[in-house]
């Protein structure tokens, strides 16, 4: 779990980080406000989502495959057991000590993330409790849907919801000057723009150590001022009259962290947006580049995600103690060659069984090179291209798991190429008992791999039948088989 939720912060992030990229390089020059606004806002929920969506897609038909000939898997004997338990052996303190040092790692970034978390949650709650306070302890006046909050502090004029808080100092101002105050905060509040504020404080409670939250949280404040300044401009005086009001008002005083403020540092810029010549109608096309950001993110980590890919992820849950865990529930999807019980019987586990990722992924692909396996029973049919993938879900000491298998079509043989000693051979090498036109089976290639070697000939550990797709019809995919052989020299 800890793992899963690294994986999914750095991916959002880096799905934020290439949406403002583009905003900053594309649209941030824009006075399409309203437009952008809506793009921060779907940049932030869409790099919230992305990272969870997965679409299966069988990326290549041969990289899953690629090694799944080589001769150490069939043929046994060719290494002792013993060698394989002395290394193992011989590695066995080093793997502990490093477990341990990654454990505690990882325990300490926990520890500086749940702080950090703390620290921002208590900042937002006591920015919260501080607009209650103002609230609470100054008068205020009721006018329309709207209450105004007459402060004795010298702050900017800010809004927050349908409250409006306006420093008493600012009765000075002109009855008329006094109005677009009002109308200003208004318009935030009609806009719900404290509400845009309050979902990005809380996104950046979650990724408090994300840089790019301060850009976000900037932007969408900036965007919020340009969108009010805009329309106080259509229906006041000029924009003229409003630019002066806004230098007369500039202050460096920093309002609410949570409000939407009249005035602030981004006074020259708000003013400058304000006489702007106005983006083309035509230049919101721009924000069409939403779609194929999108398409290219989900399709990415689809592609990383892919069952094919051997992740940290899995080789990390290794560790995990799971001699306590049990297999429970096990739902097979996707077949339609075999029946269930057929799938129950090749996989050799079931309900109840002790849970061992290692042995699952092993028992549906030979991953560990075991003979006896699910991906057999379609690979000796035909089935090459057929991939078996799994999820799991743990209800307290039991592990659900949820098999899925994407068939594919049947492949066929192509053609049947030997090569010796690097050379293609055109005689018939009987022990070779394939022919153009059969349907692939891993059992027969195992059994011709078993009868090369027995002749010793051929040297036992270079026996690596390669399959290549060829030409594919609408109802088999068609490989080629190569045999690469080494001859056994003769020392007299």
């Amino acid at each position: 779990m800890t793992n899963s939720f690294v994986y999914y912060v750095l991916e959002s992030s880096i799905c934020l980080l290439l949406f403002l990229t583009v905003y900053r390089l594309l649209i941030a020059n824009l006075t399409h406000f309203s437009w952008m606004r809506i793009y921060l806002l779907i940049s932030v929920i869409l790099s919230l989502i992305l990272p969870l969506v997965i679409i299966h897609i069988q990326w290549t038909s041969s990289i899953h495959n690629a090694n799944l000939f080589n001769n150490s898997s069939f043929l046994t004997g060719n290494k002792s057991a013993g060698y394989y338990e002395g290394q193992s052996l011989s590695n066995d303190s080093r793997n502990n000590i490093g477990s341990v040092l990654l454990q505690g790692m990882i325990i300490l970034i926990i520890a500086v993330y749940i702080f950090g978390l703390l620290y921002k949650a208590y900042n937002f709650a006591r920015n919260i409790r501080s607009i209650q306070k103002c609230v609470k302890q100054n008068p205020k006046v009721k006018e329309g849907r709207f209450w105004l909050v007459d402060l004795n502090e010298k702050v900017p004029p800010f809004s927050f919801f349908n409250y409006i808080f306006i420093t008493n100092s600012y009765q000075k101002l002109s009855t008329d000057e006094l109005q677009r105050i009002k109308d200003h905060e208004k318009v935030h509040s009609q806009q719900l723009h404290s509400l845009d504020v309050l979902f990005i404080e809380f996104i950046s409670i979650i990724f408090w150590f994300n840089p790019l939250m301060s850009y976000l949280k900037r932007s969408i404040q900036e965007i919020h001022e340009y969108i009010v300044d805009e329309k106080i401009v259509e229906k006041g005086k000029g924009k003229k009259d409003y630019a002066e009001l806004l230098l007369k008002l500039a202050s460096e005083v920093k309002g609410f962290n949570l409000s939407a403020g009249f005035s602030g540092s981004q006074i020259k810029r708000r003013i400058v947006m304000i006489g702007r010549q106005r983006s083309l109608p035509g230049q919101k096309l721009l924000f069409i580049i939403l779609v194929p950001l999108t398409i290219l993110l989900m399709l990415s980590f689809s592609y990383i995600k892919n069952p094919d890919t051997l992740t940290a992820q899995s080789k990390q849950n290794e560790n995990v103690n799971q001699s306590q865990l049990k297999i429970g529930k096990i739902t097979w999807k996707g077949n339609t060659l075999y029946d269930i019980n057929t799938l129950n019987h090749a996989f050799g586990l079931k309900e109840g069984s002790v849970y061992n990722q290692s042995l699952i992924e092993d028992r549906l692909n030979g991953s560990s090179g075991a003979q006896d396996n699910v991906s057999n029973l379609y690979q000796d049919n035909g089935y090459l291209f057929s991939r078996i993938t799994f999820d799991e879900k743990q209800n307290n000491e039991a592990v659900d798991l949820n098999i899925t298998i994407y068939e594919g079509k049947q492949a066929k043989i192509h053609d049947v190429i030997v090569k010796i000693d690097g050379v293609v051979t055109k005689d018939p090498v009987i022990e070779i008992d394939i022919h153009p036109g059969d349907l692939f089976s891993k059992a027969k290639i195992i059994k011709s791999i078993k009868a090369l070697a027995a002749t010793g000939k051929f040297d036992p550990e270079k026996i690596n039948p390669k399959p290549t797709p060829n030409v594919t019809t609408e109802e088999f995919d068609n490989v080629d088989l190569l045999f690469e052989l080494t001859k056994i020299s003769n020392k007299n």
